[in-house]
């Protein structure tokens, strides 16, 4: 390990190249933080001169999975704060060319932005995981994003209004920008870190139990993408092909997903074998189901994208070809409760694969649906509540409905 203090034009003003993994989770960086990094350059701004802020380590890996004819490096952790700099640089560039600022915004773009004599991707200094990329490279070459805009768009349209407010009228000298420009990338200062001869993954698994902020789901999905292999071709082929449309079933109103119901849905998965799983495990019971030698990542991706369409029924999001069916899923849905989400997934699944008919599913729901409300009647406590109805997935047999009920009187 090689651990350096060093500032933001040291990383970014190099012969480097860093790569974010496939296994790191999306650009997440939103207000909140936006205003704490523009709140602690704004104090750079006032302490004078020689003060300096501290942002943290980064921590990188050499990249040997592919040839590059410059030194390449995976971010393992640091992804964010390098994607939010790199955007508030895009800004501080695009002010200098609005207002005819020629010099200082080539100087931007050729010393932190890109690479100005590489062709292809080696021109990006940093270059995020595929579902970034296309939205972050329209920031970096200064074009229109042709997609839904999404965080890195939205920082932009921050950024830019946060500098333009560092003066009362419409103008922006070029002194002040510059001298901003030179706050920037002078005055911010890291921990870099380098570990040589290591697996990328391994090491960024270590620091997430650390308490990286990452959601059960996505754990689940760096470890179907890295049951895909190393090769990224090879994983971005995966990531579009069949988790994407997975994740799109989880989307919510401004098309981004909602990663506490795509958690939930993976949760309520496992559980609709008949065991409880907390919430934090999730990912512990779903790699110990399937890390196995034989593990199909892309036929369970298949299935789990047919799981959703079920799960989705449930949640009021699909509808099913029978009314009937629909009828009772929408009355069970009045309870306003997601405990019975596993045991009618169970029973979704088996009516989908010809176990039981359309009538043994109504019937059976219909238990569901009067214990679960003579429960709530009861303010029987809603964790009580989820430990019983999992437990009775695990009676369901031949007979659910009949099954079912024997099960719920025992518990009244």
């Amino acid at each position: 390990m090689k651990a350096d203090n060093i500032t933001l034009q040291g990383i970014l003003n190099s012969p480097n190249r860093y790569l974010i993994p496939v296994f790191q989770r999306y650009y997440a960086w939103g207000p909140k933080e936006w205003d704490q990094l523009w709140e602690n350059i704004v104090e750079l701004r006032d302490e004078g001169d020689t003060q300096t802020h501290f942002l943290g380590a980064l921590v990188f890996v050499p990249d040997s999975y592919h040839q590059h004819t410059m030194p390449t490096f995976q971010v393992i952790d640091g992804q964010q704060r390098l994607i939010t700099l790199s955007i508030l640089l895009c800004a501080l560039r695009n002010l200098a060319r609005s207002n005819d600022y020629g010099d200082l915004a080539a100087e931007i773009g050729d010393t932190v932005l890109v690479h100005p004599y590489k062709k292809g991707v080696e021109r990006y200094r940093v270059y995020p995981r595929q579902r970034d990329r296309d939205e972050f490279i329209a920031v970096l070459e200064h074009q229109a994003y042709k997609g839904a805009r999404g965080r890195i768009t939205e920082a932009l349209v921050y950024f830019l209004g946060m500098i333009r407010d560092l003066v009362p009228d419409d103008s922006l000298p070029e002194a002040l920008l510059r001298r901003f420009f030179e706050e920037v990338k002078t005055r911010l200062q890291f921990i870099y870190i380098t570990l040589d001869d290591e697996n990328p993954y391994r090491i960024f698994k270590s620091l997430n139990s650390t308490g990286m902020n990452l959601s059960e789901a996505d754990l689940i999905r760096n470890f179907m993408l890295m049951s895909v292999g190393s090769d990224s071709a090879e994983q971005d082929a995966f990531d579009d092909t069949y988790w994407r449309p997975l994740e799109g079933q989880f989307a919510d109103d401004q098309s981004q997903l909602d990663s506490r119901v795509f958690s939930g849905f993976f949760r309520d998965f496992l559980m609709a074998s008949g065991r409880y799983i907390p919430l934090s495990s999730t990912f512990y019971y779903f790699e110990k189901r399937y890390h196995q030698p034989d593990f199909k990542p892309r036929q369970l991706a298949e299935d789990l994208q047919a799981i959703a369409r079920l799960y989705n029924m449930i949640r009021g999001h699909q509808a099913h070809e029978s009314k009937a069916v629909n009828r009772i899923l929408h009355r069970l849905r009045l309870l306003s409760t997601g405990a019975t989400f596993p045991l009618l997934l169970n029973l979704l699944l088996r009516l989908s694969g010809g176990q039981i008919n359309e009538r043994e599913f109504v019937k059976a729901a219909g238990v569901v649906r009067d214990f679960v409300a003579g429960q709530l009647e009861l303010e029987v406590a809603n964790r009580s509540l989820n430990r019983w109805l999992v437990s009775a997935a695990r009676l369901i047999d031949k007979d659910p409905a009949a099954e079912l009920a024997a099960y719920f009187e025992g518990k009244k």
